[in-house]
């Protein structure tokens, strides 16, 4: 995994579907906190990050796929999960307990279940001294086993390398080879699946929450933004210090009001409201500088609706500060 290393300023669109960030009223300007200087005129540039996790508001947890480009067995996948803790916010791999928790997923993260390969793994494993392919299944979080979706016929130990000890999505196709249905399957642990499913538990505070995004920063190339999904997309635009190579811009005086995200023609969607009317922004610190930055969050619902599509290549900011200097930033989307 690549950490991220923020520049002195830059834009970051990060898959989000909630983040517990401060909300501001829509009709208010420079709601940045107090002590923040005047904004310079400056352009942002724009890294884009990967997905962070997506909130169930039923069960309260927060959930994220990640995508292994070379393969990943499930004790490297687990390691990796358990990676994303922080603090209180504790990461491992997905305990799926309910019908509607695996709905919640597949609807979510479609991509766990490939058409073609295998699809993501979860947390359920089964007992090393099983003695039958259904028997001793259980949860690394410790749940009860009592809700499975396994594909007809498995588990079975009838894989290739016999003893079958884990599970995975799997997309399962009907005679005839049309579509197919997302299901679980037992796979033994060495072998290597697409990617992984990860769950955080918890408090999970925004500093946290903040810790996790970076965590979940992989790699370099344009980041997946999924069409389908109904959470949000995160953009935060980093402040820079005055220097004798620039007067510096102070992120905390963008109105968040003028604010607005897509593909660069217009309309572009508008900064996300919370179900109070409040505009979705925080002021956190991202780089660690001792300077407050702005994240933004947009409904990416709203950016389809805007004209993004599976075509689109670029997402592009454009705002205004509260000192009317404009600013924009854009940077390379895979869209899928």
């Amino acid at each position: 995994m690549k950490h991220l290393r923020l520049s002195a300023v830059g834009l970051c669109v990060m898959a989000l579907a909630a983040c517990d960030s401060t909300p501001v009223d829509p009709l208010a300007t420079g709601a940045g906190p107090a002590g923040s200087g005047p904004a310079g005129g400056m352009a942002v540039t724009a890294p884009v990050f990967s997905a962070v996790p997506v909130l169930d508001d039923i069960g309260g947890h927060l959930y994220d796929a990640v995508a292994s480009a070379g393969g990943i067995n499930w004790a490297d996948a687990r390691t990796a999960a358990q990676a994303m803790t922080s603090g209180d916010c504790r990461a491992d791999l997905a305990s799926v307990t309910s019908a509607e928790e695996n709905t919640f997923i597949l609807e979510n993260f479609p991509g766990v279940a490939p058409s073609l390969g295998n699809g993501y793994w979860i947390g359920g494993f089964q007992h090393p001294e099983a003695e039958t392919p259904d028997a001793d299944w259980m949860w690394v979080s410790g749940d009860p086993f009592d809700f499975a979706d396994w594909a007809d016929g498995v588990p079975d130990d009838n894989g290739p390398l016999g003893d079958e000890d884990a599970i995975h999505f799997l997309t399962v196709t009907p005679p005839g080879g049309f579509g197919g249905e997302a299901k679980w399957n037992d796979l033994n642990q060495t072998e290597n699946t697409q990617g992984y499913v990860v769950e955080f538990v918890g408090e999970c505070s925004d500093e946290e929450l903040i810790e996790v995004m970076l965590k979940l920063t992989q790699g370099e190339g344009p980041r997946n933004i999924n069409m389908k999904s109904q959470g949000k997309i995160a953009v935060a635009v980093l402040s820079m210090a005055a220097s004798g190579a620039g007067d510096g811009f102070d992120a905390t005086t963008i109105d968040p009001t003028t604010v607005t995200l897509g593909d660069g023609t217009d309309p572009d969607a508008p900064v996300a409201g919370n179900p109070h009317g409040k505009l979705m922004v925080a002021w956190p610190d991202l780089d660690e500088d001792g300077l407050f930055d702005a994240l933004f969050h947009f409904n990416t619902q709203d950016l389809v609706s805007a004209g993004l599509t599976e075509e689109t290549t670029e997402l592009v900011i454009h705002g205004m500060t509260t000192d009317g200097v404009e600013f924009s930033g854009a940077d390379e989307v895979a869209v899928k």
